[in-house]
């Protein structure tokens, strides 16, 4: 079987209903709207992406987006409970994400159901409930999310890497602030962000799944839900981390020590995106046999011990590796191996076909997005970064195309100078 053919094979194993989705991208009143309609799938799922993230942030306001977005979802709603409630009682769900750029919120629901779910948010996201005890509610549900966060390893990594790294001091704020930055925060500066962010400029909506029960007007109906006009990034310095290698340190209450490594990596568009995809698949394949994963650990949770995500999504890209020290009984030979392996790789002339990585990568694309939710947040990305929403097609072209010269130039441009992220139990003493 041909490459082409063991790409296109992996992907029909994956997602037997995605190939056929029609996808249409269309601007509304200024927003990018994105439709993938899917007969088959029995749910609709809806994703709104406003500029109004972390770089809408001053520093002193670490967690006011995140403040916003989830005083929104406290908004009371059809029959004077909270949206993320009323939307829950019909079987629904509505979430958000704060990104460096913007506020993503997710909307999930039955076909039938979808239009009064979808209503009832776009109702709140136009006029939220910003009184105390709304706002009170959003801040508690807030602290609640940074404990459970600062308990796990990767999150507190990335965390790290995100400060460190970030093209402004305000977009790499924790995502939810700091409990003590949160209570310095009144329900007057939620209503004044609100006010000055929450705009249609620069926002999109894409949707996936049974967008026909939304009728006629399907998505466009919500294209003018928010004011017109366009906001700025709020511009903070930052100071860049200086040398050939940086290391992060963190402890808390765990187990085991856990190594998160970050380099440097291609945004969508690029010619890069392809040979990195590959090169992420071949990354993840060699750490799991240098961490020698027990066979009896599921892919699931082998997934989180041990792994390479290539994040395409951000600009520039990332490609993070982490490893879990609890898989071996020396976790720093471990840690030490897994980086000598990638700089092994990124010095080394490669041998032999890619052929198999090259179908892994197209394997794991697929099963990685195959959810409605999934399928929502790529269209509207690819839609937002490179004009066009076929990421599908994209996506297979560029892995199909990558060459073993292409795999070696893309490690020895990107596999260097990475920024490591420890964190250690709190009992351990740093050697």
């Amino acid at each position: 079987m041909t490459t082409r053919a063991l790409l296109f094979a992996s992907l029909a194993v994956a997602l037997p209903a995605f190939a056929s989705a029609q996808t249409t991208v269309t601007h509304v009143a200024g927003v990018t709207v994105v439709s993938q309609p899917d007969p088959s799938a029995a749910l609709t799922g809806v994703e709104f992406t406003i500029a109004a993230g972390l770089d809408r942030e001053r520093l002193p306001q670490d967690g006011l987006a995140a403040l916003v977005a989830r005083t929104i979802l406290e908004t009371p709603s059809e029959g004077g409970v909270p949206l993320s409630d009323a939307i829950a009682a019909h079987g629904g769900s509505v979430t958000f994400t704060i990104a460096a750029h913007d506020v993503r919120f997710y909307v999930e629901a039955l076909a039938s159901d979808a239009p009064t779910d979808l209503a009832l948010f776009a109702r709140a996201v136009a006029a939220p409930d910003f009184s105390p005890a709304t706002v009170r509610a959003a801040r508690d549900a807030l602290v609640h999310d940074i404990a459970g966060r600062q308990q796990e390893p990767l999150d507190v990594g990335f965390e790290m890497l995100d400060f460190a790294q970030a093209d402004g001091g305000n977009a790499g704020l924790p995502c939810f602030g700091t409990p003590a930055t949160l209570y310095a925060l009144a329900p007057s500066d939620a209503n004044a962000f609100y006010g000055t962010y929450y705009r249609r400029g620069g926002s999109s909506i894409s949707g996936a799944g049974r967008i026909d029960a939304l009728g006629a007007t399907g998505l466009a109906a919500f294209a003018t839900m928010l004011p017109a006009g366009s906001t700025a990034v709020v511009k903070t310095a930052t100071t860049p981390l200086r040398g050939s290698g940086h290391e992060l340190v963190a402890r808390r209450s765990i187990g085991a020590p856990w190594l998160i490594v970050r380099y440097g990596a291609p945004s969508l568009g690029s010619a890069d995106y392809g040979p990195m995809l590959v090169l992420a698949a071949f990354l993840q394949r060699t750490l799991a046999d240098v961490a020698e994963v027990p066979g009896t650990i599921t892919p699931t949770l082998a997934s989180q011990a041990v792994g390479a995500t290539y994040a395409f999504d951000r600009m520039p890209g990332e490609l993070d590796l982490y490893v879990d020290g609890a898989l071996d009984n020396d976790p720093n030979r471990m840690f030490g191996t897994a980086l000598s392996v990638v700089n092994l790789l990124a010095a080394t002339r490669l041998q032999g076909s890619i052929d198999q990585f090259k179908t892994i990568a197209a394997g794991d694309f697929a099963a990685r997005h195959a959810t409605v939710e999934q399928r929502a947040r790529l269209a509207g990305l690819f839609a937002r970064q490179t004009g066009s929403a076929e990421y599908l097609e994209v996506t297979m072209r560029a892995i199909e195309a990558t060459t073993p010269a292409d795999l070696q130039r893309v490690a020895r441009r990107y596999l260097a100078n990475p920024t490591i992220a420890l964190v250690l139990p709190r009992a351990a003493v740093q050697n």
